[in-house]
Formats: structure tokens, C-alpha cells, sequence
């Protein structure tokens, strides 16, 4: 491993919260003593804490719970999709081992008679990181579950770990009733700029080297500029910072290997960022070609079909040389006496005078070719 090449004890910059090596600047530590009263000593039975995605929300939690009161059992969410039977089966597990049950009839008996159990003093903390993802269900099972405690004093405590936008969810009118319960409330906000240099240097000295002896200044100076305060980011930039030392075969990051990490960290941000915006905004299309065709193949056969309801509307008696000597006599016969017409159909006055019989055979012939020429794209078309 590339620690070894800068004679450090370990990596660094793990990417797993690291007790061993905890930085508490300000606002952490203001987060970590409300992750702690809300673990002793919330009234209310809920706690609250939020921050960006890569603060330290995570490292907090873990923090806090490695510390092992001996007062306190605690069970940890870490997939907050489940829903809540088996988020309950995942607390008892870890809350009282060996314990064995699997409807939810036996899971609510298991945990009210493990509350009712326990001794003054005691009590029983669900913790759920990333709590935004938690279904409204889980929710309304958690606000639910919390009024099975009604000692004076509170025994089951629920904290809440997750994004800014679990308080936009806790704040829909359907959430109200679990919103007004949570008391102790706590923001994780990212680093300054002397605070990320703090944390560099307290992850190095916790593997025995230093950050001014590992970085140059101006290397240090560039990879905190681009770090935008959050713990996650330092973590990336300062491990790939450090591969490229390594990889370079030098003893001392130089600028030049910070800003190659930098670029291909935000040169990948970017790609992805693209990525998603093309996938929203992508819609199925059809080719403009094939578009065109179908609206042609679409006009041609509407009028197609409107030339044949013209060309049946108009031809119910058919008219051929046979029956010329017929149109002669009808020709003779009074105006008013009509033609047969067809079910449906309105009476047409006899043609006067031979002419207008064949005026009116021609017409036919002019909508019969009209017909021809408005089909004959559409089988084009069709043909493509």
C-alpha cells in the first residue's frame, strides 16, 4: 500500500468512519453532544440530525455508539428501505440476541415486554442513518411505537440521521404529528478552510506522519480550495493526491499531482451530473424521416377514405353502356319522379336531359381518379 511509501502506520483516508482518528471541528462537536443527550436524556424520545451528504453524519453516529454506555441498548438502522416489520426485526436482533420471532404480533410482544423490562435508568435508542429514504409507513410505525413507552421517564429514544431533506418531509402536513415530537435538534455543517487543514493533519498524525511533511504548501493549499469543506471530498482528494506521489515515486505531493487528482475527480462529477440530466430530460422520439412518412401515409389514407364514402354516397345506382337506353327514357320521365336510392339515403332528382347523365358519369370518373392519385402515396409510403 502506498502508506507504507510515506512511512505511515496505515491509510489515512479511509472512506468508513474511523474512531481512531475522529476530528471534532465546532459544529461536530455540537452534533455530537446532541446525538449524546438524545441518547441519556431526550424527553421528547426523538433527536434530529442533519447535514449535507459526506459531513460526517455517519462517523458521528458511529462515534457516539462505539462508546458503549452501559446504560443503553442500541440497534442501528443502516438500511432505512426496509420497511417497518422487518426494521423491527433488525432491532431486535441486535437488541436482544437469541431472541426468536417473525410476525408482527410477536415482534410488538418481544419488544413491549423487552421495554417493560428493563431496569430505572435504562433504556433502548434506534438509531437510522440516512432517514430521509424512510417510507411515510416507517414513519407513522416509529411515531406509533414511541407511544408504547409511557413511563415519566423516557425509555426508548429514536434518532433520526439523515439530509437536508428528511426536514423538508418532516415538515409535509401528513408529518406534523411526528414533526412536533422531536426535541433535540442538530445541524452538521461542512468544514472551513482552517478546519479542513486540521483534519488533514489529525488523519495523518493518526498514522504518524504529518501534513506538512507529506504535502507541499501550495499543494495543501490548492486540494483545500477544492474540497468545498465536506469530509468525504478531502478523504477522495487527498488519497488519489497521495497516489500520485506514489506513483511519481516521490516522497512530497507537488501541485501538479493535486491538481491532476482534482481534475479527474471533477472532470468524473461532471460526467455524472450529465448523465443524469440527459437521462431525465430524454424522451422517446421517433425519426424525423419516419415521422414525416407516417404523417403522409396518415393524410393519404384519410383522404382516401373520405373519396370512397364520396364515391358510394354518389354511385348507389351503378351506370353502365347496358343501361343507356334506361338514362335516355329517364331523361323523359318528370323531374319530380326520383331514383332508387339505397337504405339511408337521400332522394336525388332525375337528371333532366341526357347531357347531365353524362355530365354526371364524368364527374364520377373525375372522383374515381381523384381516389387513385390520394391512395397512391399512402402505398408508397406503406412500401417504405
Amino acid at each position: 500500500m502506498y502508506h507504507h511509501h510515506f512511512g505511515l502506520t496505515g491509510p489515512p483516508f479511509q472512506f468508513t468512519p474511523a474512531p481512531d482518528a475522529l476530528y471534532l471541528s465546532s459544529t461536530h462537536r455540537e452534533a455530537l453532544a446532541a446525538l449524546q443527550w438524545g441518547l441519556l436524556h431526550e424527553p421528547t424520545g426523538f433527536t434530529l440530525l442533519v447535514g449535507e451528504s459526506g459531513v460526517g453524519k455517519t462517523t458521528m453516529v458511529c462515534s457516539i455508539l462505539a462508546r458503549r454506555y452501559r446504560n443503553v441498548r442500541a440497534a442501528l438502522i443502516s438500511n432505512p428501505r426496509l420497511n417497518f416489520d422487518q426494521m423491527m426485526e433488525v432491532v431486535m436482533s441486535q437488541v436482544a440476541p437469541g431472541w426468536s420471532g417473525h410476525s408482527r404480533l410477536e415482534v410488538a410482544d418481544g419488544f413491549s415486554a423487552l421495554l417493560d423490562g428493563l431496569a430505572p435508568g435504562q433504556r433502548i435508542a434506534i438509531v437510522i442513518d440516512e432517514a430521509q429514504e424512510l417510507s411515510d409507513e416507517a414513519f407513522e410505525g416509529l411515531r406509533l411505537l414511541s407511544n408504547t413507552d409511557t413511563f415519566e421517564e423516557r425509555r426508548l429514544q429514536i434518532i433520526f440521521a439523515g439530509q437536508p431533506e428528511l426536514v423538508a418531509r418532516l415538515a409535509r402536513p401528513e408529518m406534523h404529528s411526528l414533526n412536533q415530537r422531536i426535541g433535540a435538534r442538530a445541524n452538521l455543517k461542512s468544514l472551513n478552510s482552517a478546519e479542513v487543514r486540521e483534519y488533514i493533519d489529525c488523519r495523518l498524525r493518526a498514522k504518524g506522519g504529518k501534513a506538512a511533511g507529506i504535502f507541499a504548501s501550495s499543494a495543501l493549499a490548492y486540494l483545500i480550495a477544492h474540497s468545498g469543506g465536506i469530509a468525504r471530498r478531502v478523504n477522495v482528494l487527498s488519497h488519489n493526491s497521495m497516489l500520485q506521489g506514489y506513483a511519481a515515486g516521490s516522497k512530497k505531493v507537488s501541485l501538479p499531482m493535486v491538481k491532476h487528482a482534482v481534475g479527474e475527480y471533477e472532470d468524473l462529477l461532471n460526467a455524472k451530473g450529465a448523465r443524469r440530466a440527459a437521462k431525465k430530460s430524454a424522451r422517446p422520439r421517433m425519426p424525423s424521416a419516419r415521422m414525416r412518412r407516417a404523417a403522409l401515409t396518415v393524410t393519404a389514407l384519410a383522404l382516401a377514405a373520405a373519396c370512397a364514402l364520396l364515391i358510394w354516397s354518389q354511385s348507389w345506382i351503378t351506370l353502365s353502356p347496358s343501361h343507356a337506353g334506361n338514362i335516355v327514357k329517364s331523361a323523359v320521365r318528370p323531374a319530380a319522379e326520383p331514383y332508387k336510392t339505397g337504405p339511408g339515403i337521400p332522394l336525388r332528382p332525375a337528371a333532366e336531359t341526357v347531357e347531365d347523365a353524362s355530365l354526371e358519369d364524368a364527374s364520377l370518373n373525375v372522383v374515381i381518379e381523384a381516389s387513385r392519385v390520394a391512395v397512391e402515396p399512402a402505398r408508397t409510403a406503406l412500401a417504405r
